[in-house]
């Protein structure tokens, strides 16, 4: 009976048919997004006399960001995997780290070297949605609706740290990590029903399989000029050699991977992994708030923000949003940092407005997820050739992972030893440079076909 629910679902219509097919997917990377959003809520737990082992604020910041050595993992595996054996498939298998992660944060009250582990091996998970989820679905989507349908990623993710927020704050870490079993199976029992997509069945020389994905996800049998023009566009663009080295001796591919790594490192030392990791620590260390209030209405205004964003993101463009969004993020970030320089290095008193962090990190939130929250990983999914994207979403999952453990790092560090100010300065200081990036050095990729994109890094203009 679902099943025969879901076939008319997805016959009612195109835009329709894309959007469920995408959902079931992003299932996934909710499941991703409780990995990422657990230390939030654990670190404080893992801290207290409530966890059996006495571990310090230093290694604390470690089972936080080891999973990064799992992300690097996950990113090379399911970018092979999804040449290999498809993307779907390749996002199927992401369950098997999610539960096997689950399992041992639920077992690790026996040893804190289990939660490690735990962390890396959902750390593989993660980094495998992230290479995988945003390739699938800009394969699937249409050109107009391909913004808006990439957005489902991010948000995703969002309600996954909200969800292990609210969580993982009221219950112990063995119970929550039982509830989120749940979720990787439900993911399967969907995502199963839906197709790859007509790119990857193209790129395997399938082309009758091609058509019927393509016919799945237009819900429509008249789809015979769109897989032409699909098969030329494959067809060329795995015409190019596709090994590791072209990333660089090609000058599309290296151009496009050169402007994804700085835009990711701008990206990252923005201080959004940091501060996702450590708002509940934050929030109790800055203010009188309760650290559950604050994170969640952090967490609330990100999903907001994002839900709001992918409603606009198909009309304002990529390049416009990113250097609005970096450029308010940065002055959010210098103003946060003269409070901490205030609070911390002058004998001014501001227990009357201990409360103003908080408003401030949601403006953060605000700012963020208007533009370098959203359309990053849009942009990644879009701009690389067909022959070339698995190698080069593998190599931008080392940049992806690294930049998060440093940055988080770097925060901890920092505000452990010379205090607030000095991360917030840092922070702000790289955001005005990814302003300036952004505005002057990324190309826009709003309303064009992967095709065009790519013609347009060799520098050569299509007629739109």
């Amino acid at each position: 009976m679902g099943v025969t629910l879901l076939k008319r679902l997805l016959q009612s219509s195109a835009k329709q048919s894309q959007y469920l097919a995408c959902i079931s997917a992003a299932i996934a990377g909710f499941t991703a997004g409780i990995h990422l959003g657990w230390p939030g809520p654990s670190l404080r737990k893992i801290l207290s006399p409530e966890y059996p082992h006495d571990v310090t604020s230093d290694e604390a910041s470690y089972v936080a960001i080891i999973s990064c050595i799992g992300h690097v993992i996950g990113g090379f595996s399911g970018s092979a995997l999804s040449d290999i054996i498809g993307r779907k498939y390749t996002l199927l298998a992401v369950g098997l780290p999610q539960i096997a992660s689950f399992l041992l944060i639920y077992v690790s009250y026996h040893g804190i070297l289990l939660l490690y582990w735990a962390r890396v091996i959902g750390g593989i998970g993660e980094g495998a949605m992230v290479a995988v989820l945003p390739m699938y679905m800009a394969e699937v989507s249409s050109a107009d609706i391909r913004g808006s349908i990439g957005t489902l990623s991010v948000l995703v993710s969002l309600f996954g740290c909200l969800f292990i927020n609210v969580l993982g704050s009221y219950t112990d870490i063995h119970t929550a990590a039982l509830i989120c079993l749940v979720f990787p199976l439900l993911h399967w029992a969907c995502f199963i029903h839906f197709p790859d997509t007509p790119y990857y069945y193209l790129m395997k020389s399938k082309p009758g399989k091609a058509r019927d994905s393509l016919r799945t996800l237009r819900a429509t049998q008249e789809v015979d000029k769109e897989i032409l023009a699909l098969t030329s566009d494959v067809a060329r663009q795995m015409s190019e050699s596709g090994k590791y080295r072209d990333l660089f001796i090609i000058d599309s591919n290296r151009k496009a991977f050169i402007l994804m790594t700085a835009a990711r490192l701008f990206q990252m030392f923005t201080g959004t992994a940091a501060f996702l990791n450590y708002y509940q620590i934050l929030i109790e260390q800055t203010t009188s708030l309760s650290p559950v209030f604050g994170s969640s209405l952090i967490l609330l205004t990100q999903i907001v923000m994002t839900s709001l964003s992918s409603k606009v993101i198909d009309n304002f463009g990529r390049k416009w949003m990113l250097s609005v969004s970096s450029a308010s993020t940065c002055l959010v970030l210098f103003v946060l940092a003269v409070y901490f320089t205030i609070k911390d290095y002058t004998g001014l008193d501001v227990s009357s407005v201990d409360w103003f962090p908080l408003p401030m990190m949601v403006l953060f939130v605000v700012t963020f997820f208007i533009g370098l929250g959203v359309a990053l990983p849009i942009i990644v999914s879009e701009i690389y050739s067909t022959s070339i994207k698995t190698k080069a979403v593998s190599l931008g999952s080392v940049v992806f992972a690294s930049s998060m453990m440093t940055s988080t790092k770097f925060y901890q560090y920092s505000a452990d030893n010379f205090g607030l100010a000095v991360p917030f300065y840092t922070f702000a200081a790289s955001t005005f440079l990814g302003t300036l990036f952004f505005l002057y050095k990324l190309p826009e990729t709003k309303g064009k076909t992967l095709e065009m994109i790519q013609q347009e890094l060799k520098g050569k203009q299509q007629e739109g």
